[in-house]
């Protein structure tokens, strides 16, 4: 089982006397640039590895790809981050930290030396509130159990993106009553719900709500014509709080006679 060690029991290991300590020992630090602020936010995180009277070889895993000086780099591999992928016409995917990969490096640090590993996180589009700058470092010692530090970045104080999701329930004959949330608290602004009609090359406003303590809603969405129509929400903002946001992919829903139901989230 992986343990999860925060900074402050880093510090307080790293002040055990020899004896209490396992070799290596393992400090962090955090270099911030823009934050709190507007985009680009970015933070540098360094993990410094110190080597007792033996060489010490292990493996970190981390977001990013690391940049390690001071140590042999014995293996290096990454792997692609999950994309979104829409199966509709509307995409706007949510990368508010770009697409790093996942980056696992085996290295050595000789006896008596220190290795410094640094890996970068930045906003790249406002991030929602469930975002973060913070780093893991994911560790597994040639000798040892594996365990996880955490270097915890500055919050971020600059306008926040708006998660959008919805429910759509038919109400009677194309007519539709739409619930939808806007992040979890978000009280301001409003959601313009989009659509492309059965076989149109674009798409059209179709109804405007208040967004209010994190949900919104249209209580009677009239659409003109049935089919399978693709809807999305759009978030308009109205203080500097927020950015302007967008559902990340479209959402199917056919209109008939039977009563139906779908689902709209903002990240599939």
């Amino acid at each position: 089982m992986r343990r999860h060690l925060p900074l402050a029991a880093v510090a307080l290991l790293c002040a055990l006397p020899a004896p209490a300590l396992a070799n290596p020992s393992f400090t962090l630090q955090q270099a911030a640039e823009g934050v709190p602020g507007n985009l680009p936010s970015k933070v540098t995180h360094q993990l410094s590895i110190a080597a007792g009277a033996t060489a010490e070889t292990l493996s970190i895993q981390t977001l990013g790809k690391p940049a390690i000086s001071g140590a042999t780099i014995d293996e290096q591999t990454a792997v692609s981050a999950s994309v979104v992928r829409c199966a509709g016409r509307w995409a706007r995917p949510h990368h508010a930290l770009g697409e790093p990969a996942s980056t696992s490096t085996t290295i050595t640090v000789a006896a008596g030396a220190t290795a410094l590993v640094q890996t970068t996180r930045s906003f790249t589009q406002p991030p929602w509130a469930s975002d973060t700058l913070d780093t893991t470092w994911a560790i597994t010692p040639a000798q040892g159990m594996p365990f996880d530090l955490t270097s915890t970045a500055p919050a971020y104080r600059g306008a926040l993106g708006v998660e959008l999701g919805f429910d759509v329930v038919r109400v009677s004959a194309r007519v539709l009553a739409v619930t939808g949330t806007a992040g979890s608290d978000v009280d301001s602004g409003q959601v313009q719900l989009w659509g492309y009609a059965p076989g149109a090359k674009r798409a059209t406003r179709l109804a405007v709500a208040r967004a209010r303590d994190g949900a919104w809603s249209i209580a009677a969405l009239r659409l003109p014509k049935t089919g399978v129509w693709e809807l999305y929400a759009r978030y308009r903002t109205a203080t500097k709080a927020y950015a302007d946001d967008a559902s990340e992919c479209g959402t199917p829903v056919r209109v008939r006679e039977t009563p139906v139901r779908a689902r709209g989230n903002a990240q599939p």
